[in-house]
This record gives structure tokens, C-alpha cells and sequence, in this order.
């Protein structure tokens, strides 16, 4: 039996769809079991809430593994919730970190980073998926893409090699099910792009026009904190753009998903294709 955090997420669901199609058994710990219907009774749903421990203690009775995500919980919430799992059989623990985590010096890697460092210092056994940016962060375009039919770009002309759930999953699961070598795993895509080569393969797929237009990294921290992100959290995301713009953070391309998949990553035109419903 496996737990999985964050089900209804990007990453979270696919991790779900991934260890269901390899026949391993799995719980869902969410909020709202509603969200989760649509699996059935193909899962075990665990309500609960990180805030509130004692549902985490119930959720991860008999597991052997855990993915977690780095989606809400502060600090000292999460050493909490890592405590639990330490006294309850000290399950594998696959924590869904970031490529930041290894530039503690800029906060949002340091949230990262100290969250690691929590899981590393309960003795448990931890795979830390430092995750590059995320293909679906192009979610954020939706609504100028319809309305103005404007990608609004705040890391410049960098390119980067932006990874899909779907892959960032399907390391998870390895790490979770088979004796992965290494501690860190970073996960990248396998191609190196920037945000005005992604708006036109968008264009492309969509049959539109679309212009990409330059803005500074606090434009797009007010955009986060308009889609409900913490101002605090926004603004560390937002440091992390100013540092990518000005090549203090790195974007090298990992080969860890073709290790330990046996295939290539996806690209972003396939999965702009496979998600183009969202955009049109």
C-alpha cells in the first residue's frame, strides 16, 4: 500500500494513475473526498489535513511508502507530519522537492531545501525529486491566452527544460516501488526551450496568434498572489524568476527520467497537445 498526498494536484493525480496501472495498491489523503470519486474504489481516501496530524497518523497506518508534495504545510507543520511517519514503521518517503532546493541562498530553495533536511533528520528514508519548472506552469497563460491571446513572460530569453507531471510521476513511482540508486533525483525535461519557443508551439497547436510579451518578475508575483498564492510564497517564486533572468539560478538538462523510465521525456508539444482542451 502506498499513500499519496496531493492526489488532486498535477503531479499527485498521475503519481495515483501510475501506481494503479502497475497494480500496486494505493491511498489518497485529501481534504475532500469528492475530488477523488472519479477513482472509485480503486483507492483508499484518507481525509485529512497536515494541520491536523492525527488524520496524517491514520492515513499512513501500514504503508510502505509515501509521496508527498511541497504544497502547503510550513515548516514546523511538516516536522510534525514527518514525525508521524517516523513513529508508524518508517515508510519510504518521496518528497516532491524543487531544482531551487539546491540554491538554498534564494528563498524559495530554502523552503525546499529545509523540508529535505527535516525528512533527512527524522532517519527516514528519503528520495527528494528536485523537480525543474513545470510545463504546466503554462496554466497560468489560460486566461490571456483567451482573452487577449498574450503569454505574459517573466524569465526572459533563457531557455530551460521545462518537465511534465506525467514524468515527474513516473520517477516518483520508481522511487516509491523499486530500490532507486541516490538520494536526490533531478528531474528535468530533455529539451532546452524558453517561454516565447513555448508560446509559439502553443500557437501552432491552437490555431491562433499569440505574442509573448517581456514583464518584470513583480508583475508576475501580483499574478500568483491574484490566483491565490501566499504573498510570502509568491514573492520567493518571483526572486527565483529575477535569478533565473539573470542567470543566477541554473537550468541544466538531467537525464534522470530516460534512466529510470527506458524512455525520453515528453516533450512540450506533445504535452501541449495531449492538454490543448485547457488553452482553447
Amino acid at each position: 500500500m502506498y499513500l499519496v498526498t496531493g492526489a488532486t494536484g498535477n503531479v499527485g493525480s498521475e503519481v495515483v494513475n501510475q501506481l494503479l496501472a502497475q497494480g500496486e495498491r494505493v491511498r489518497v489523503f485529501t481534504r475532500d473526498a469528492a475530488k477523488v470519486v472519479h477513482w472509485g474504489d480503486r483507492v483508499e481516501v484518507a481525509v485529512g489535513d497536515f494541520g491536523k496530524p492525527e488524520t496524517f497518523a491514520r492515513a499512513i497506518k501500514g504503508v510502505k511508502g509515501v509521496f508527498i508534495v511541497n504544497g502547503g504545510p510550513d515548516l514546523e507543520t511538516f516536522k510534525r507530519v514527518i514525525a508521524t511517519a517516523q513513529s508508524d514503521g518508517k515508510p519510504k518517503i518521496v518528497f516532491l522537492s524543487s531544482i531551487t532546493a539546491a540554491t538554498p541562498e534564494l528563498k524559495i530553495g530554502k523552503i525546499h531545501k529545509d523540508k529535505e533536511d527535516a525528512i533527512r533528520d527524522a532517519g527516514l528514508e528519503g528520495k527528494f525529486l528536485r523537480a525543474g519548472g513545470f510545463m504546466t506552469n503554462a496554466y497560468q497563460w489560460v486566461g490571456s491566452i483567451k482573452a487577449d491571446g498574450v503569454v505574459y513572460n517573466a524569465l526572459g530569453d533563457r531557455r530551460f527544460p521545462a518537465v511534465a507531471p506525467e514524468d515527474i510521476a513516473a520517477v516518483a513511482a520508481k522511487a516509491l516501488t523499486q530500490d532507486v540508486p541516490g538520494e536526490v533525483l533531478d528531474v528535468t525535461g530533455g529539451e532546452l526551450m524558453n517561454v516565447a519557443e513555448e508560446t509559439n508551439v502553443l500557437a501552432k497547436i491552437l490555431g491562433k496568434t499569440l505574442r509573448c510579451v517581456d514583464v518584470p518578475a513583480e508583475a508576475a508575483v501580483q499574478g500568483l498572489i491574484r490566483n491565490g498564492i501566499p504573498a510570502g510564497v509568491a514573492a520567493a517564486v518571483g526572486e527565483s524568476f529575477q535569478a533565473f533572468r539573470e542567470g543566477r539560478s541554473g537550468s541544466e538538462m538531467k537525464d534522470t527520467v530516460e534512466k529510470l523510465t527506458g524512455r525520453r521525456p515528453m516533450t512540450f508539444e506533445a504535452w501541449a497537445k495531449k492538454h490543448a482542451a485547457r488553452f482553447a
